[in-house]
Formats: structure tokens, C-alpha cells, sequence
């Protein structure tokens, strides 16, 4: 939620801007573009009722608008500029008041003294916001203690600066300090607007936000208890008792001296929110490198690939019959003469005709099976798939859907049917070539002459280097395909770039000797390589006399039984890297990727511990800080121990808890920057100030309250 003090909605003067002019819905448009949530119109010596009650009536509740003009000061031959701004309540008085403060003068030569001022205005209870030193034309110290000693409202005096750095400075030093945009471009507003200051309390109303700048107590509190606070009760320390802590759904900041036990109190809140059953650890910073590599599992331990998801084939059953493939021998010659010189006596062999039979061609059934069985696979595959599947029940028309099931089952009722006769065939053909086998070994065995042989062996052994090739084609072939694996994305590094995790996985194929890849399984380097090297020797000599002297090689292995499918084939790489080049970072730069992952992730309740350790002051301000206080729009609780003002300062935290150890022991002071009072958790009359121990206690607090600019609540 911004703040915006000064605005400008017509050109009044001659040196004014014609980009100034902008009509309601126009205006309506480009601020509910931007994070304004209350916008102050001071034109310059002109307060326009009816523009003001057209853009209210058009801007509606989207946000708030306040009656307010910029007058040109006339003291002692001085000029500057003075804001002056009202309740919306007194829109219609505070004009009449303008127009005759500025009767019988134009806005170019209107002029008014302090004293005119007061008189004219102070009971309106107003805010005064002085245009000081850079802010041009400004009024001085003294044209401001005079604001100050005349008006009934002196802490609504307030010192407009040029911008977030310069109010910061003034604040640091003393004085009460906001700036607004002086828009003079209504184009380029959604750009100004960037820069106006915040509210960290979501200020309802005109009147609201002067308690504020009275560090009214009542009036900060009600707008705290908007946030839901939550009373918790724990005991991070054995010795001492438990104590209840009040925390918001928004910035919790622990701070105070080393030792003084930020770090037990964030287990403690840890513990208490994981019994209740909500996620919630203590992040602690100052090991990102080793807790990088491990959540990105540099090492591989966990990295685990199914080839199928990849359309790849394990091809276990063509390496087993590649190991065990031995030469297939072409019938001799002499068995033949052998069998027809001999005559065959005994009269009861001789009947035994079956063992003169032709055996059948089991190769081509077996085919025949395979083929329907594919087929039947599939399409219960695909029953599987639109039967069951959520999406396919929603996206088609259930009448078709049912039809198309009923035609599905249909078919695989008569894939079932030819898969069983195919079977059958298979395994009736198996048994009869048995048969006739068995029958012409014990004809031989008992009558003493040589078995006729079946047939000439070429075939077969054609057949057996015909399945070899096949095989050990089939393993080549998937072992070329290409594994996609995608990159994760693991941070940001500012400057650098963005950060990646990339994997590659490919499979060794005998040439492969980069030392930065390692086996995906428990296999060792060597045989992966020998193993591809001689499968490729195998593939060249499958139809030479080499081929089975390869085989024997190939099974000499050692450790080739580690390598029963191409997966132990697999060897892999992870690396970090940025625009694609290998990119290795320092622990500063893991503490920063760390510390983003963890606030990226979807959680009620973050807590970290010291999370500034590592990290430098431009990427904390830059990256986390507008995290943290994104978590805390979402109505995220974060608890923070910190030694970093920038953290514990900038983020305005809802809630700050400060340890402190004295010669009384341990004690806990609570509170926050818009009361600037810390209490003692045990003695409400024990009271300190917020601003004073920050700057204090805090590392780099003096620097943090003059740079952090204007975010509400040290005004």
C-alpha cells in the first residue's frame, strides 16, 4: 500500500505542465494500475471542488483521495512551497477557505505568509508538509520552526524531500520527512509510483493516519490486530520457564547481541507450529554450498531413469541370447552315408513312420504369435486408458465413449480367440518336433544304427546368425537414442544470470573417456566400455568365422554380468550453469540461491535464522528484502533473527522481539517501529526505544536509517 502527498491534476500556473491536466477516468485508470492506495491532489494555489467530488464519486473505494493545495510561501522576501492537506470531510469549507485566501489574485501571483496560513487553515487540523533543502523552492529551518511554534498540530508539520534516499537522511536526523511525486506526466505515473513510500499499516482514513504520525498506541494497535495476531506459548530454554509471545501473520524480527538465544527461540517457534501440524524449519544460513549439491543431487544418488518413459527398450532378452549364442553346425555328409549304408532290420522301427517326418517351422509360429499378442496388448491398453482416465470421461460424449468400448472389447474378444489357436499351434508344433526327436534317438539307441538326419543345418544356422545380427542390432539402436532430460531452474545470481542444474545421461559406447561422466548404476567404467566396444566388434563379424570367438571375448568380460540391460549402460553428468556455459558458485552465491529457494516455496510459516550470513548488502535489499515483504502481503508469517538492519529495520516488521543480556540475566523486550517502544516481556513499566537499540544493536544501523527511505511508520 503507497502514499501519495502530492499530486497534481491541472495545469494553474504558466510554468505548469499541460501533461498535469488529466481528466476522472482517466486518473481512475492509471492509478488503480499502481499500488496507491491514497492520493493527496495539491494543485498549485487552486483547490478544485468540483473536479475533486467528480473524481471521487468515479474513483469510488478503490482508493482514497484527500483535499490538499500547494500554496507559494511569501516570508521575508523568501519564497518557497507549502503543501497544505485535509480530511475529505472539509473538502467543501477548505475550498471556500482557497478561494478567498487567493481573492483578487491569480495563481501565478498568489503569494501568502505563515502567519495567513495558520490563520486561514489551522482549523481545518491539517497536515503541513514543507518543501525542504533539494525539494525547490523550499522553506527553511527557520520558515518551519515557525510553522511549528503557531500551529496546534505540530506533529503534522511535516519536510518533503525529492525522493526515498533524501527522506531517509532527514528522518535519521531528526526530522519528520515524506515526499510525494509532484507527477507532472500522468503517462509516466505507473514509473513514479514505483518509488513512493509505503504503508506498512493499511491506513484507513485521513484521521487514521495523523494518529499514526502521533504514535497514537490505541490507533497502531487496532491496525496491527487487523493482521490476526496469534498468542503463542513456548520454552526455548530448559532452565528458564515457558513464556507466550503475541506474532502476526506478517514480519517477526528477533534481534539483539550474539548468545543471546535468537536461535533457540526460532526452534522453539519451529517446533510448536510442527505439532500443530504445520510445516515449519529453521532455515539456517552459512552452508549453501554443501546443502546446494545436495538438494540438486550434483552427485547422482538419487538420479533414477526408466528408459521406457523415453521409448527406449531394456533389451535384456537380446543381450541374454547374444551371451549365450554358440554356432548352429551344418549337417555333415557322413551322417548321411553313415544312415544309407545301414540297413534298418528290425521290422518294428520300420513301421514307426513318424520318425520319418518333416519337422514343422516353429520360427514362423512363433512369429505369427508374437504378432497377435502385440496387437491384443495394445488395444487393452488403450480399454485401460479410456475407461479409466478422468479426462477422456470428460471431454468425450459419453454415448460414443461407450460405444467405442463396446467395438474394443469386441475385438480383443477376437485377438483372444486367434492368440489362443496361434498358441496352440505354437506349442503342438514344440511337442511334435520334440517328439520325433526323442523317437529317432531311441530307435538308434536300441536297434544300434545312426539316426537319419532331420534336415541339412543350413537353415538353422542362417536362422541362428540372422537372430544374432537382429539382436545385437536391436541393442545398438537404443543405445543411440537420445535421452532429453530438462534443466531445473535453481536461482538467481543477480548480474550473472539466472542459475541451472543440467543433467546429461547418454549411454557409453566404447569412445566416450570424459572423466567428468560416471556409471548411472553400480556398474564400473571398464565394462560399460569394453562391453559396447565388443558388442560393435560383433555386429561387424556376424557373418564371419570370427564371430563366435567375439562372443567368448564378450563374455571374458570382467564384470560383465553387472550388465544384464543397457540401463547399466548409462553414464551421466550433473553440473550448475549459466547461459549454458558450466558455471560453479562460490558459498556466498549458494547461501543467495538457497535463501531464494526457501522463500520461493509455498509455506504458512517461514523462519530464518541469520539469513543475512554470506550475502551482500545489495542483494538482500534487492531480492529478499521484496520477498519478505511479499510473504507478508500474503499473510505469511515470517520469523527472522537477524544482526542486519536492513532486515530488521527496512522490512518495518509487525513484530519486534529484542534479547538482551545484562546484569539482570536474559530479558525479552516486544514491540514495533510505528509505536518505537520495546516493552519487557515481564515488566510492562520497563519500556526502551525501538529506533535508539536498533541503530544500537544492529549491524549497519545508522546507514540503514538514513538509506531505507520513507516506509511508514518513522515519520
Amino acid at each position: 500500500m503507497k502514499i501519495d502527498i502530492h499530486t497534481h491534476t491541472k495545469k494553474t500556473k504558466q510554468g505548469d505542465a499541460a501533461t498535469r491536466e488529466i481528466d476522472a477516468k482517466t486518473f481512475h485508470e492509471i492509478v488503480s494500475s499502481t499500488e496507491v492506495k491514497i492520493l493527496a491532489i495539491t494543485n498549485h494555489n487552486v483547490f478544485d471542488l468540483g473536479q475533486f467530488d467528480e473524481f471521487v464519486a468515479t474513483v469510488g473505494s478503490d482508493f482514497q483521495i484527500w483535499p490538499g493545495v500547494e500554496l507559494d510561501i511569501l516570508e521575508e522576501d523568501r519564497r518557497g512551497h507549502l503543501i497544505v492537506i485535509v480530511a475529505p470531510g472539509h473538502a467543501k469549507s477548505f475550498s471556500e477557505k482557497v478561494k478567498s485566501a487567493s481573492e483578487g489574485m491569480t495563481p501565478d501571483n498568489f503569494s501568502i505568509s505563515i502567519d495567513d496560513v495558520i490563520s486561514n487553515f489551522d482549523s481545518f487540523n491539517p497536515l503541513y508538509i514543507a518543501h525542504y533543502k533539494q525539494k525547490k523552492p523550499d522553506l527553511t529551518d527557520k520558515d518551519i520552526e515557525k510553522i511549528i511554534s503557531h500551529t496546534a498540530f505540530k506533529n503534522r508539520v511535516l519536510k518533503e524531500a525529492t525522493n526515498a534516499i533524501s527522506a531517509g537522511i532527514f528522518l535519521s536526523h531528526g526530522h519528520s520527512s515524506i515526499y510525494g511525486s509532484d507527477v507532472a506526466n500522468w503517462k509516466k505515473y505507473q514509473a513514479y509510483s514505483e518509488g513512493l513510500p509505503d504503508l506498512r499499516l493499511p491506513v484507513e482514513s485521513f484521521e487514521q493516519f495523523c494518529l499514526l504520525l502521533n504514535k497514537d498506541s490505541s490507533a497502531i494497535n487496532t491496525l496491527l490486530d487487523k493482521k490476526q495476531p496469534e498468542k503463542i506459548k513456548i520454552k526455548p530454554f530448559k532452565d528458564d520457564p515457558a513464556f507466550s509471545l503475541t506474532v502476526y501473520d506478517d514480519i517477526n524480527v528477533f534481534f539483539g547481541a550474539k548468545g543471546t538465544g535468537k536461535s533457540d527461540i526460532l526452534e522453539a517457534i519451529a517446533k510448536y507450529y510442527a505439532k500443530k501440524g504445520i510445516s515449519a524449519s529453521r532455515y539456517e544460513s552459512g552452508s549453501g554450498l554443501s546443502k546446494l549439491n545436495d538438494i540438486f543431487d550434483l552427485n547422482g544418488k538419487k538420479l533414477k531413469i526408466d528408459l521406457k518413459d523415453y521409448e527406449i527398450a531394456y533389451c535384456n532378452k537380446e543381450i541374454d541370447f547374444a551371451r549365450k549364442s554358440h554356432e548352429v553346425n551344418i549337417t555333415s555328409l557322413s551322417k548321411y552315408r553313415q544312415f544309407f549304408s545301414e540297413s534298418l532290420t528290425n521290422k518294428k522301427a520300420n513301421k514307426i513312420k513318424i520318425k520319418d517326418f518333416k519337422k514343422d517351422n516353429l520360427q514362423a509360429l512363433e512369429r505369427a504369435l508374437n504378432e497377435v499378442e502385440g496387437v491384443y496388448k495394445n488395444f487393452m491398453a488403450f480399454l485401460n486408458y479410456i475407461a479409466t482416465e478422468d479426462p477422456v470421461k470428460k471431454l468425450v460424449d459419453s454415448k460414443k465413449l461407450e460405444s467405442l468400448i463396446d467395438n474394443i472389447q469386441e475385438i480383443i474378444e477376437d485377438l483372444n480367440l486367434d492368440r489362443s489357436g496361434k498358441f496352440n499351434s505354437y506349442r503342438t508344433s514344440y511337442l511334435f518336433n520334440n517328439l520325433i526327436d526323442k523317437i529317432k534317438k531311441e530307435i538308434s539307441r536300441k536297434t544300434g544304427t545312426p539316426e537319419k538326419p532331420s534336415d541339412t543345418g543350413f537353415k538353422s544356422y542362417a536362422l541362428n546368425r540372422i537372430e544374432l545380427e537382429k539382436s545385437v542390432n536391436t541393442i545398438i539402436e537404443n543405445t543411440n537414442k537420445k535421452i532429453e532430460i530438462d534443466d531445473l531452474y535453481v536461482g538467481n545470481l543477480d548480474e550473472k544470470g539466472d542459475l541451472y542444474c543440467k543433467t546429461e545421461i547418454i549411454f557409453q559406447n566404447g569412445s566416450i573417456s570424459d572423466g567428468n561422466f560416471s556409471p548411472l548404476s553400480n556398474v564400473n567404467k571398464t565394462p560399460q566400455k569394453e562391453f559396447s566396444k565388443k558388442l560393435k566388434e560383433i555386429q561387424s563379424s556376424v557373418y564371419s568365422s570370427m564371430l563366435f570367438e567375439r562372443i567368448t571375448e564378450l563374455n571374458a568380460i570382467e564384470g560383465i554380468e553387472t550388465i544384464p540391460s543397457i540401463l547399466e549402460l548409462l553414464i551421466f553428468k550433473k553440473y550448475f550453469s549459466i547461459n549454458d556455459k558450466k558455471y560453479a558458485p562460490s558459498t556466498g552465491e549458494s547461501s543467495m540461491i538457497m535463501l531464494h529457494k526457501e522463500l520461493t516455496e509455498e509455506k504458512d510459516v517461514y523462519i530464518l535464522d541469520e539469513p543475512e550470513k554470506s550475502l551482500g548488502n545489495e542483494y538482500i535489499n534487492n531480492v529478499i528484502l521484496p520477498l519478505i515483504k511479499e510473504k507478508a502481503k500474503a499473510k505469511k508469517k515470517v520469523f527472522i533473527a537477524t544482526h542486519d538492519a536492513n532486515i530488521a529495520v527496512r522490512t518495518l516488521p509487525y513484530n519486534s522481539i529484542y534479547r538482551y543480556h545484562g546484569k539482570d540475566g536474559y530479558l525479552t523486550f516486544i514491540g514495533n517501529p510505528f509505536t518505537n517502544n520495546l516493552v519487557n516481556l515481564v515488566d510492562d513499566g520497563h519500556q526502551i526505544d525501538w529506533k535508539e537499540i536498533s541503530m544500537r544493536t544492529l549491524e549497519g544501523g545508522i546507514e540503514a536509517f538514513g538509506e531505507r527511505g520513507l516506509i511508514y511508520g518513522y515519520v
